[in-house]
């Protein structure tokens, strides 16, 4: 008699999770304030200003306070300028941002914007003011009139949904690359293979297709070779091929570890000249962006060269804000990098230096 079947392990179901939605909503709006015979009103005293009407945005009655001589706020010389609640009894949030406009001409200053506040009745937030000098608002009065532009924001309280239950469900992880990787390495199906400095590499052409449009038309386009079953690659070495075709098949790089860093940078710009003549543009970012993650004194002349002469603008900045931010710019140098540098490309390296000496401090 056969023995009774092994029971099977019973999985018990997901405890159910529950949610809850936070949401915020806001208000919008504008209010021109016209100030008229403007040099009038330069001559008001300190701690005097003018007032804009009443306006109402999210619910709230506002004004703009306009104090031509620094409001008494220890601001001689300055416009002051700042929005008031009026609105009695309450505490509402708001940003704003000031602006001076020309009606006649359409200029506009840059806008001076003001955080998110609490704003309270007769009280003023020293956050909420914003100044300028005389001068600056020169251009924008015409014909003895100063428009002001005040865009408001107000910020409602913010509600939070009732907590519901949600039945959990557990998805397995995605397995689609792991198997495109074994498809890689067992070449089972494969129709084309590729003879890269005498070592052969096999692969599918669909696969390659759907990666790269440099294979795309060569295996499917109107003048492709449909029935090519073996191509042969000159001017890339076969570890690199052997990596462009890892990426294709799995979206990552290479295991590199047993590669020094020296040798390992040398392998990842050869693989980001292959990626762009085959056009894979998501291995040639990911090239670069390694790139960007290596720099080191010794070795940042020699990437900011290959940046130039690649057009990749990335790692050029980044070549850029090390050199500025290096404390040891004794060893950049002192490589023989940048003596390299120095002697072919001299442009390059005043360029990276001015722009390195504008980059703010730290």
């Amino acid at each position: 008699m056969a023995p009774p079947p092994k029971p099977q392990p019973i999985t018990p179901p997901l405890p159910p999770s529950t949610t809850s939605t936070c949401t915020v909503d806001s208000a919008q709006g504008t209010h021109l304030f016209h100030i008229t015979g403007y040099s009038l009103h330069e001559r008001l005293l300190a701690g005097k200003s003018v007032r804009s009407a009443p306006f109402s945005i999210g619910g709230y009655d506002w004004a703009v306070r306009f104090f031509p001589d620094g409001g008494g706020f220890g601001e001689g010389g300055a416009l002051v300028l700042y929005l008031e609640l009026l609105t009695k009894n309450a505490a509402p949030r708001a940003s704003c941002a000031f602006r001076f406009l020309n009606p006649s001409t359409g200029a506009a200053s840059a806008a001076w914007p003001v955080p998110l506040l609490h704003y309270k009745f007769g009280y003023v937030n020293q956050r909420a003011r914003v100044r300028t000098f005389r001068w600056n608002v020169l251009m924008y009065a015409h014909d003895d009139r100063l428009t002001v532009e005040c865009t408001a924001t107000v910020v409602h309280d913010p509600k939070v949904s009732e907590t519901k239950a949600v039945a959990v469900v557990q998805e397995p992880a995605s397995d689609l690359l792991k198997h495109l990787g074994r498809l890689l390495e067992e070449k089972e199906g494969s129709d084309v293979s590729f003879d890269v400095q005498g070592e052969v590499l096999s692969a599918h052409k669909m696969v390659l297709a759907s990666r790269s449009p440099v294979f795309m038309e060569k295996f499917y386009g109107l003048e492709g070779e449909k029935n090519v079953g073996s191509v042969t690659v000159e001017d890339v070495r076969p570890d690199v091929f052997r990596a462009l075709l890892h990426f294709v098949y799995t979206d990552s790089l290479p295991d590199m570890d047993d590669l020094g860093g020296e040798d390992r940078k040398e392998v990842i710009r050869h693989l980001l000249l292959a990626a762009d003549r085959y056009k894979v543009k998501r291995l040639k970012l990911t090239c670069e962006d390694s790139l960007c993650n290596s720099l080191s004194e010794d070795s940042v002349a020699t990437a900011l060269a290959f940046a130039e002469e690649h057009s990749l603008c990335n790692l050029k900045e980044a070549c850029i804000e090390f050199i500025a931010y290096s404390n040891r710019l004794h060893e950049v140098v002192a490589s023989q990098g940048y003596k390299h540098l120095k002697r072919s490309r001299p442009s390059v390296l005043l360029e990276a230096l001015e722009k390195s000496s504008k980059l703010p401090r730290v």
